[in-house]
């Protein structure tokens, strides 16, 4: 225990000895000391964010296939292209070379 409290006590210690050496010092103290709070709230943000749209496409997902279903029994789609797609590889300009 005691260990433990002076590995603390030693960073206050070069916290504060930075702190009076200028201001410098204490703004990249606190750019080190924040990134890994910023780190750990962006990771808990991106999983929470994954988790909650996970649970809403679950939810979703059967209520569209529902409907898909019903329009695929409603009509068929025989739309056929007019053109060819070989025609219209032709139309493209081609590139400088």
């Amino acid at each position: 225990m005691e260990r433990i409290g002076s590995f603390f006590s030693s960073i206050w210690d070069t916290i504060l000895t930075k702190h009076e050496e200028g201001i410098f010092n204490t703004i990249c103290l606190g750019v080190l000391l924040g990134l890994p709070l910023l780190v750990f709230t962006t990771l808990l943000f991106i999983c929470c964010h994954c988790c909650w749209s996970r649970l809403s496409k679950s939810r979703q997902q059967p209520e569209q296939n529902k409907r898909k279903k019903k329009k695929k029994r409603d009509e068929e789609d025989l739309w056929i292209s007019a053109q060819p797609k070989l025609l219209q590889l032709e139309k493209r300009p081609s590139l400088p070379v």
